[in-house]
Formats: C-alpha cells, structure tokens, sequence
C-alpha cells in the first residue's frame, strides 16, 4: 500500500526494540541484524544509556508523524461526518420524529458530531497508544543502564524476521503493534 494513501505518515510503522546488557553485544546484534535479515543499516540503531537524543532515536520520523496526525484526523473527521450523515439518512428514513421533523437541524447536527468523533478517533491514532509501551520501556531499561538496539521496519515480514532472530537467541524485546 502506498504510504500516501494510508493514515499512517510514517514509512516505518513497526518498532521493535531489544535490551542488551552491552555496547559490544548491541553492536553485534545491529550487524547481525543486517546481515541475517532483509533489515537495513539506517533501520536499526544503537541508543547507549546516556545519549542526549533517545527519543529521536526510538521515534525517529517526526514529519512521519506530523502528516500522521494530519492525515489522520483529515480522513477519519471525513469519514465520521460521512457516517453521521448515514445514520442520518437511516433515521429520517425510518421516520423518527425528531429526525423527520428537523431533517436540516437532524443532518447537520449528525454530520457534525459523526466529525467530532472521527477527530478524536483521529487524535488517538495519532498519540499512537501502542508506541507507549514501546517507549516506556526502552527508556525505563536506558535509564537502568541497558543499551537498546531498535528496529524500524517498513512491514510486518520484516519485523517477523528481526523477531524470529532476537527470539533465537533469548534477547528481550517490547515492541509497538
């Protein structure tokens, strides 16, 4: 699917991240990363406990997440007035008083709050809740003195294999949905 045509405005959707007890053993999981997987270099990074710029490093698309929160409340605030004015539709058709006796007040009213409800779905898709869990952790194991090796892949075969790997060698991991 075209990266334009999903809600989503990041080209790395799927974040995995691994603990490392080391500098060296993270290193080496980055380079075997590249090398056993389709994963490339500029998809994996090493954050080290007290780098200055852990958050850029665990969420690195920023614009990817502006067109995020743009496109999403754009297409899911069209899509919940569009439903509002179904249930309009339905309801004037039924011949529900309230409805059939204020079809302009009715629709308009319909169509509004259905957008209301797309933007705020809107806004929860853009907070990303299932990158929570992802960032807290990484950030509750870097603080704990942990090196994170993260893992940005562009599909879920990718993030399969990146998994399939850490999960054979025992390394733990937290990841976003």
């Amino acid at each position: 699917m075209k990266t334009s045509m999903h809600l989503s405005g990041e080209v790395l959707r799927h974040k995995l991240a691994a603990e490392c007890g080391t500098v060296t053993e993270a290193e080496k999981v980055a380079d075997d990363l590249c090398n056993q997987t389709s994963l490339s270099r500029d998809q994996i990074r090493v954050i080290h406990p007290g780098d200055d710029h852990q958050g850029g490093s665990l969420e690195p698309e920023d614009k990817g997440i502006a067109h995020t929160a743009i496109r999403s409340h754009v297409w899911l605030g069209l899509a919940g007035a569009a439903g509002g004015l179904l249930l309009f539709i339905v309801l004037a058709a039924a011949g529900i008083p309230f409805v059939a006796q204020n079809l302009i007040w009715a629709g308009a009213l319909f169509s509004v709050f259905g957008g209301v409800v797309g933007l705020l779905l809107g806004g929860v898709y853009t907070l990303r809740p299932d990158h929570t869990a992802y960032a807290s952790r990484s950030s509750s194991a870097l603080r704990k003195g942990y090196y994170m090796v993260t893992i940005h892949a562009r599909d879920r075969d990718q993030l399969g294999e990146a998994k399939s790997y850490l999960k054979a060698r025992h390394i733990h991991t937290v990841r976003s949905l």
